[in-house]
């Protein structure tokens, strides 16, 4: 049986973290065809409940053990967001590499380009690149120069097997129209442009609530300190709790490499009002399963010590080309929400089509499928 030993930060509970822990737990239980091993470096700070010991490289038996995994023929090492690690760099640079992925999932729109050095040599070392959107792909042979031939395309899956529990929404019946962000409180995530859109519609039965934490949620409350019409709810160790709550997600990030929150909100049956950019469309397809603004504006925001900067580039889905980021205009955001709130028939109707191409595509067994055959074949 071929040991996978996977190198995966389990610190925080992002988008990254949500979907390995749902593959491990599903092909422990599932497709009991590899050993796994799990290295991470930090403390694991969330109830995370892993099928399989997670081993911290910061004590120097584990650390060696990685070490060791990365030189041997026998063993595939899986790593998660390390493209641009100078400490992986390092490493890599004093020890032979045998059967090395780099899963790379969004960390290449925070790094310079000018510092393309390290994602390069990285990339030269890796057996393959792994990237989970057409976008990230794209950001990848743009920004850093990586041949695309070296790069293959796993878009992320989730687990569907509970798709008959969520019966969608009704929208006649209710007072008020709840719309909802859930995500990380930082800079790329675009939340106070949907809070200024919030000031449009004061007069309107509309409530924003956000879910999450993070460098900017005290900006974020100061912002929203004389709405009445948005609150602030925390986070959600499990997002389907708050998605099911709302009646539209509204996702108006600056970059967004995928966006496994739409994906989420697709299996909940919650229609989605995102973005333009980066891989959102890969999910989201225009006026069918969704709907898409594009971002049009100069960015405006402050950004605090902590926080995540803007991103140097980010992907257009029309073009294919990187480009300077820009913000959705919060004005428009509001007339969108306003006329997707009067719209039942049409909120229904892309929800059902989302909610049919997560469970036929976004899901944990076509993800495992195409894994394992990359596993298989090397």
């Amino acid at each position: 049986m071929k040991q996978i030993s996977h190198f995966v930060g389990l610190s925080g509970i992002g988008g990254v973290q949500r979907n390995f822990v749902e593959y491990l737990n599903y092909v422990c239980t599932n497709k009991p065809e590899f050993h796994h091993k799990i290295y991470t470096f930090g403390e694991v700070d969330e109830p995370y409940n892993l099928p399989v010991e997670v081993l911290d490289i910061r004590r120097i038996v584990n650390f060696l053990n990685l070490v060791l995994d990365i030189i041997s023929k026998r063993k595939i090492v899986h790593f998660y967001n390390n493209l641009s690690s100078l400490k992986v760099a390092v490493l890599l640079l004093f020890i032979p590499v045998s059967k090395l992925i780099v899963h790379e999932r969004g960390t290449a729109w925070n790094q310079s380009a000018k510092q393309w050095l390290v994602p390069n040599f990285i990339a030269w070392k890796a057996t393959l690149i792994l990237s989970n959107s057409v976008a990230t792909k794209i950001m990848l042979n743009k920004k850093f120069s990586i041949p695309v031939r070296k790069i293959k395309v796993i878009h992320n899956g989730i687990n569907t097997r509970c798709k008959n529990q969520y019966e969608g929404k009704i929208y006649h019946s209710k007072s008020i129209f709840n719309i909802g962000f859930i995500g990380r409180l930082d800079t790329p995530k675009g939340v106070h442009i949907l809070i200024e859109s919030m000031r449009y519609l004061t007069k309107e039965n509309i409530k924003l609530s956000i879910a999450g934490d993070g460098p900017l949620e005290s900006n974020l409350k100061e912002q929203a300190f004389n709405l009445c019409n948005v609150e602030f709810m925390g986070r959600f160790n499990n997002p389907y709790d708050f998605i099911q709550q709302i009646d539209l997600l509204v996702v108006p990030s600056i970059r967004e490499p995928l966006g496994n929150v739409c994906m989420e909100a697709g299996l909940c049956k919650t229609p989605v009002l995102a973005a333009n950019i980066d891989g959102i469309p890969e999910i989201i397809e225009n006026r069918v399963s969704g709907e898409l603004v594009d971002p049009t504006d100069d960015i405006a925001i402050n950004i605090p010590v902590g926080a995540v900067a803007l991103p140097e580039f980010v992907v257009d889905p029309v073009t294919h080309e990187i480009t300077p980021p820009r913000q959705i205009n919060p004005k428009h955001l509001a007339n969108k929400i306003l006329e997707l709130s009067l719209e039942e028939e049409i909120l229904t109707g892309y929800a059902e089509q989302l909610h049919k191409r997560v469970v036929d595509y976004f899901n944990i067994d076509r993800y495992t499928l195409e894994l394992h055959r990359i596993y298989q074949g090397m």
